[in-house]
């Protein structure tokens, strides 16, 4: 009974931000006598919830919206909004977060969550609508792309990657061994992280000033520009052996679909991806009169620029959480084989290993794939149980430490609330 009192409460006390300060006041008068009632356990998780309330001076409310019939029983609603408040209250206790908008796709059926702020300086709850950069998540459309080549015969995992290009590349090799796509999409190609080089930058990174000093370095690249550069890059390791993380491994990967669709990567991810799914908000420009667009965060609080245009096939979507839920969607439907094999394991196995871009694991005999990323001032964060016909979109607008481990927990102590789907 004090279970069901606290988790009461709790949604109760999610939406109490966004009330007057009286009623507020009295609220939290009557919510302290609640406690009184409560287990320990739950006295606990109720103190994390007004943390974030109070302690931040941040509104904290639930937008729920079923995106079809409900499937769901009211019981198994409330289960959901109830693990989620307790989950993404413990988030934003820690002081650095700002904003966080989630959603949770269960089959048909989406719900939103929205938490914190748009912005530091004005207090302004996100929405399902809310405009996010989505990082390194742009990886992920850019591997279900080439999965769509691959099942259509325009590209094959263990060819040489070369061929695809768009002019002859003999340094992209080691000792006679080429890139792949496979070792592309799994950070193995040994290409370096960025063209131009940005190693000495990330080895003793100033978390404020970084980001400067990399727009300053890289805003002068167009693709005219990589392509004549990429004839000066010499890959560090033998392709397949070393894993590195490399954002140009994935413009790479941007440039060869270029070539085989003869077609700008913009458009192919808009045709083929956007378009089809009625992403109608997702794309690589945004316009920030529409109002949308939050404001991204640094670890230390201070506003931070957004990522350039030339992030492309790496990191350069903007999107929401509204349009992820119709990705999520798409990537819980492994009939579809293009999605099959964008979720085929390319190395390891299931217990610790990657995909055509997703990482792999299983937690409790639940298959996971996850990606997330971080911009300047943005932290994202997918994840997908699809045996369960299950995922997860967080988007928060900080690049706090641990932000991105931070949101997958969210969605695994949430999955591990709910009634698993049958397979």
């Amino acid at each position: 009974m004090a279970r069901a009192a606290s988790d009461s409460f709790l949604a109760w006390l999610c939406c109490l931000g966004s009330v007057s300060s009286p009623t507020k006041a009295a609220g939290i008068v009557w919510g302290v006598k609640m406690t009184r009632f409560l287990a320990a356990g739950s006295r606990q998780q109720v103190l994390i919830v007004i943390v974030a309330v109070l302690g931040l001076g941040n509104s904290v409310l639930v937008e729920a919206q079923p995106a079809r019939r409900r499937s769901s029983t009211s019981g198994q609603l409330k289960t959901t909004d109830s693990s989620v408040n307790r989950a993404a209250a413990k988030f934003m206790s820690n002081g650095c977060h700002v904003g966080l908008s989630i959603a949770v796709v269960r089959e048909t059926e989406t719900r939103f969550y929205n938490y914190g702020s748009t912005s530091r300086n004005v207090k302004d709850l996100p929405s399902a609508d809310s405009v996010y950069e989505v990082a390194s998540v742009t990886k992920t459309f850019t591997g279900v792309l080439a999965a769509k080549a691959v099942t259509e015969r325009r590209m094959d995992l263990d060819g040489d990657f070369r061929k695809y290009l768009p002019q002859p590349y003999p340094n992209l090799a080691f000792e006679g061994y080429p890139i792949t796509l496979r070792s592309l999409a799994t950070h193995r190609s040994g290409l370096p992280r960025d063209l131009p080089d940005t190693d000495d930058l990330y080895a003793h990174p100033d978390f404020e000033r970084l980001p400067y000093k990399l727009i300053e370095r890289d805003s002068a690249y167009d693709r005219s520009r990589y392509l004549r550069e990429l004839h000066t890059v010499r890959l560090k390791s033998r392709p397949g052996t070393k894993e590195v993380y490399s954002n140009l491994g994935m413009k790479v990967i941007g440039f060869a679909l270029e070539v085989v669709y003869n077609a700008p990567f913009e458009v192919l991810i808009r045709q083929n991806i956007l378009e089809p799914l009625h992403m109608s908000s997702t794309g690589f420009v945004v316009n920030a009169e529409q109002g949308r667009l939050v404001h991204g965060y640094s670890r230390g609080g201070n506003a931070m620029p957004y990522h350039l245009r030339n992030a492309g096939a790496a990191y350069g979507l903007y999107s929401s959480t509204r349009d992820m839920a119709k990705y999520v969607q798409w990537q819980l439907n492994e009939s579809d084989p293009v999605i099959h094999l964008a979720h085929s394991l390319l190395y390891r196995d299931t217990d610790d290993g990657q995909a055509l871009i997703w990482n792999v694991t299983t937690k409790q005999g639940s298959r996971i794939l996850w990606h997330g990323g971080g911009t300047f001032g943005m932290t994202s964060q997918v994840v997908l149980f699809p045996d369960d016909k299950e995922g997860y979109v967080l988007l928060a607008n900080d690049t706090c430490e641990g932000t991105e481990a931070a949101m997958k927990d969210i969605a695994i102590a949430v999955h591990k609330t709910l009634e698993p789907k049958p397979h």
